[in-house]
């Protein structure tokens, strides 16, 4: 599975841009993110990985801005378990292990579209990174994952 980032500007928010790339191009996206006002939006979707080029083309050929959000990195010869960045995620990909450290899962992490914990950590610890699905390249977290 792979995540884009879809930005709509003023004029796409109001139009059914999301439903008709489903339906005319028969593909299954899941919205992990939307966030929408009547100014534009941002919406992280995930597809599988054989529709993300069909995907993408369609919503570009909307209007719509496409790109690969970037997921999140944790130095561990930096991070101290704090526990700073588990309160504050808002989709609680971050939990606390029963040994007190910190596990993140990438599977239900936003991304780019959020990177609060990047913004909380007092060691700098988190990072953003690019993930590039076209590419087959992924950058796996340090920490434990689900």
């Amino acid at each position: 599975m792979a995540r884009i980032l879809i930005r709509l500007n003023e004029n796409l928010v109001s139009e059914p841009v999301v439903s008709e790339v489903i339906l005319e191009n028969k593909v299954l996206v899941a919205i992990l993110a939307a966030h929408i006002n009547s100014k534009g939006g941002e919406i992280v979707l995930e597809v599988q990985d054989d529709a993300v080029d069909i995907v993408v083309s369609a919503f570009r050929q909307k209007g719509a801005t496409v790109t690969v959000p970037k997921l999140i990195e944790v130095d561990t010869t930096k991070c101290f378990s704090c526990g700073s960045c588990v309160a504050l995620c808002p989709v609680e990909a971050i939990s606390v292990t029963e040994d007190l450290t910190i596990q993140f899962n990438k599977e239900k992490c936003v991304g780019s579209v959020c990177n609060i914990c990047v913004d909380a950590c007092p060691v700098r610890a988190i990072n953003s990174i690019r993930y590039s699905n076209a590419e087959n390249t992924h950058n796996n977290n340090t920490h434990r994952e689900k």
